[in-house]
């Protein structure tokens, strides 16, 4: 059976970062960006900055969003990118999330 995996809820991702001893401010502005960019991605796609976040924990922005990545892990565009607010729903009980144990 195939089982999609939903994408890590913004507070785990929150929390994961705050775990590392860094706030989402603090790191977009260590790369660059306005303190409000990461805070942004966790709502609304944005390849670039979810990179950032996925780097810092240590896993691929695929393994946090699944649904903004197609199977080639290339990011979604335009419509295709805001499928993850109706795929939220989506799975079934038998399956895990990775990353956030």
């Amino acid at each position: 059976m195939y089982c999609k995996r939903k994408d890590w809820h913004p507070e785990d991702i929150k929390a994961a970062i705050r775990k590392t001893g860094m706030t989402l401010k603090a790191l977009a502005i260590q790369h660059g960006y306005s303190g409000s960019v990461i805070r942004r991605t966790l709502k609304i796609p944005y390849p670039a900055a979810q990179t950032i976040i996925a780097r810092h924990l240590g896993v691929t922005p695929q393994d946090i969003w699944p649904s903004r990545y197609d199977e080639t892990g290339n990011p979604l565009r335009g419509l295709l990118a805001n499928r993850h607010k109706s795929s939220r729903s989506a799975g079934s009980s038998r399956c895990q999330k990775r990353g956030m144990e």
